[in-house]
């Protein structure tokens, strides 16, 4: 029997190269470092956004905690005690602290507050958030990377025959001092 002679296609095993070009590598090393890169800076940005998250939660915590002492008092027949508000610190008024809440301070406090924090500042009667990530908040006309709040108390003369008009509670709320924007 006559033998054939074997057919090679391609190159043999031991003569292919195995395993990446340097110039393969560094195109795969810098794919992963710019999405890398993509990643940080969109987890900074989540992290900025659950930062506002959690302020406005806090914040509306105190707004439901103050319509509830608004609405004991006018239960009891204490609606002269209403006007006292405006002086408590909110904080007060809820269970617990909220996280980072650093205390009263007489004067500015804000340098001394570290960022991510709350504290009332008994001088102005403000409920002040000092922000820890800010870079997509714009602050209002005084500049600084805050969040200041204060209890709103609003009136409405209400009309009433044959007598002058009487002052009747319209609206209680926490609001912001100074308009802001953060996103």
């Amino acid at each position: 029997m006559r033998r054939l002679p074997s057919l090679r296609v391609g190159p043999r095993c031991s003569d292919r190269q195995a395993g990446f070009t340097l110039f393969e590598l560094i195109v795969v090393v810098c794919i992963v470092a710019v999405m890398a890169g993509i990643l940080l800076n969109r987890l900074r940005l989540y992290e900025e956004a659950a930062e506002k998250a959690a302020m406005q939660q806090t914040a509306a915590a105190i707004k439901s905690a103050l319509q509830m002492r608004v609405a004991s008092y006018m239960i009891g027949g204490r609606d002269n005690q209403i006007e006292n508000l405006r002086n408590e610190n909110p904080v007060s008024w809820l269970q617990e602290n909220p996280a980072g809440y650093a205390g009263e301070f007489y004067a500015d406090a804000y340098a001394r507050v570290r960022p991510g924090s709350w504290y009332f500042d008994l001088t102005r009667r403000e409920l002040i958030y000092v922000i820890n990530l800010g870079d997509n908040f714009k602050p209002g006309p005084d500049a600084r990377k805050w969040v200041r709040y204060r209890v709103s108390i609003k009136y409405e003369n209400v009309p009433e025959t044959g007598a002058p008009p009487r002052k009747v509670l319209s609206a209680v709320s926490i609001v912001p001092v100074q308009p802001y924007v953060w996103f």
